[in-house]
């Protein structure tokens, strides 16, 4: 019997978190080994690679797969022109990067990062190769092959980079899981995706597609340079150490706002699209899914906020110390980005790329002015100028939100306000209970659970819509009629 689209949006949402959580969890625990092994500056070398590599993952990919990922319908030829589009596209990226190496480690007075990125800029190639196979299962909703394909190669590359970390071979150990991660995805999603591309190459296709998936180019360049600065900025301006610091405050930050956002994110083009010419429904499901993130974002980075000194000084010890007040920072920022990604998409999948381009130019004019007043009050002044500038970028989104999919900063407030003010209350209220304990393992296990409980109850007695959805869903998993 053929599934409603609300049974496959749940089965869909299950694999999601399945393979977001199980990736997180194995970059948790890879994450604590190394960085309790390597040194600051090893994470600042790599840091330091990051634009280089999401501005080629761009142009590769050219906004070309979101197109197809917007298509009601689509054909083997268009799937071939991509793909082609993209490997070659690498290929070439790859060469010019390769002779760009030793500028790049002049740039940031690091020798070793010529090497460095010839080793590391080869993801380039692989990944080429998994685009169009993402796009294939995601249109497809088969997110269980997704999981799979995406847990099973990170595990193979967090085991060998924790061997090497052990064996004392320091960054290259970073290089290595990065390396291993890329290759051995592209060889599950090629052994569980059916699509197979043919000798067919169709430059109309391109052409077609141009149109909308300029606009996407040009935006996510906007987005990935002024994403990925701070990391020039602090590299160069400071030093690699500094950035070591940043990265990790970042990484920690984004293990559960990426648990939770691309959750969400992975089936929200083929959820919509499937819903495009329905206003009412489009909006009532961008609704139900903000209602949802927020009933996970705001307890999870409030708590993290209370509870990261000593959350990270038992994962990563004191020699990470500096990390703790940016990372307590970004928790915010996290928040602002999650909800604005949601908004986005939705926008997106509405074709709006055009005015989500200008609406990009306009945010980011906004952090540069940010960082001009920033930057000379060193990392936690960077920090807090991107915590505003994310505030000031959902602010932006829901101004053509409301014009576009009649979602406002009312319904947002609406949507949230709940889930925002009972997180933060039980927050409150923990931290000044807890001011006695010093032991970092009981502060711990008594601030996760009194707010995790708390919450639960609270969202129980208040019968909250999304908590109630996610409590029915968990007792239909487990059979309870």
């Amino acid at each position: 019997m053929e599934k409603t689209l609300k049974e496959k949006t749940s089965s869909a949402l299950s694999w999601s978190f399945i393979d977001k959580f199980g990736q997180q969890i194995i970059y948790l625990v890879t994450g604590i080994i190394l960085a309790r092994t390597l040194l600051p500056k090893d994470f600042g070398l790599v840091g330091a690679l990051s634009l280089f590599i999401a501005l080629s993952t761009i142009f590769i990919n050219s906004g070309f797969a979101r197109a197809l990922l917007n298509s009601p319908k689509y054909s083997q030829t268009e799937y071939n022109t991509v793909f082609y589009y993209n490997v070659v596209s690498a290929l070439l990226l790859y060469i010019i990067l390769f002779f760009c190496a030793p500028f790049i480690s002049l740039f940031f007075k690091q020798p070793s990062l010529t090497l460095i990125s010839r080793i590391l800029f080869i993801t380039l190639i692989f990944n080429s190769f998994v685009n169009i196979q993402n796009v294939y299962l995601t249109k497809n909703m088969n997110l269980k092959s997704f999981t799979k394909a995406n847990v099973f190669a990170l595990t193979i590359a967090s085991t060998f980079a924790i061997i090497a970390a052990l064996e004392g071979l320091g960054v290259w150990a970073l290089v290595i899981q990065t390396l291993l991660n890329s290759f051995f995805t592209m060889v599950f999603y090629w052994y569980y995706s059916q699509w197979r591309p043919t000798l067919f190459f169709d430059s109309k296709v391109l052409k077609r597609f141009f149109p909308f998936s300029s606009m996407i180019l040009l935006t996510n360049l906007i987005t990935t340079v002024f994403n990925n600065i701070y990391s020039i900025l602090i590299g160069r301006i400071y030093n690699i150490t500094q950035l070591g610091f940043y990265s990790q405050a970042s990484k920690y930050q984004d293990i559960p706002t990426g648990l939770i956002t691309n959750t969400f994110r992975t089936i929200l083009a083929p959820l919509l699209s499937n819903v495009n010419d329905d206003e009412e429904r489009f909006k009532r499901i961008v609704s139900k899914l903000i209602k949802t993130m927020s009933l996970f974002i705001f307890p999870v980075m409030f708590g993290m906020i209370l509870i990261a000194r000593p959350l990270l000084l038992v994962l990563i010890t004191e020699k990470w110390l500096t990390s703790i007040p940016i990372f307590q920072i970004l928790c915010f920022s996290g928040i602002f980005v999650s909800i604005n990604t949601i908004i986005q998409e939705s926008i997106l999948a509405k074709n709006q790329s055009k005015e989500l381009l200008i609406l990009e130019i306009i945010k980011k004019g906004i952090l540069v002015i940010i960082i001009l007043f920033t930057i000379k009050h060193g990392v936690i002044g960077l920090a807090i100028g991107w915590a505003l500038s994310s505030f000031l970028t959902l602010l932006l989104t829901l101004f053509l939100s409301k014009r576009v999919i009649k979602y406002s900063a009312f319904n947002l407030i609406k949507d949230c306000f709940p889930y925002l003010i009972l997180s933060l209350l039980l927050c409150i209220a923990a931290y000044f209970i807890s001011l006695l304990i010093t032991n970092n393992y009981v502060y711990l296990g008594f601030c996760i659970g009194f707010v995790g409980i708390l919450y639960i109850l609270c969202c129980k007695l208040f019968k909250l819509e999304a908590s109630k959805e996610m409590f029915n869903w968990v007792e239909r998993q487990f059979g309870k009629k």
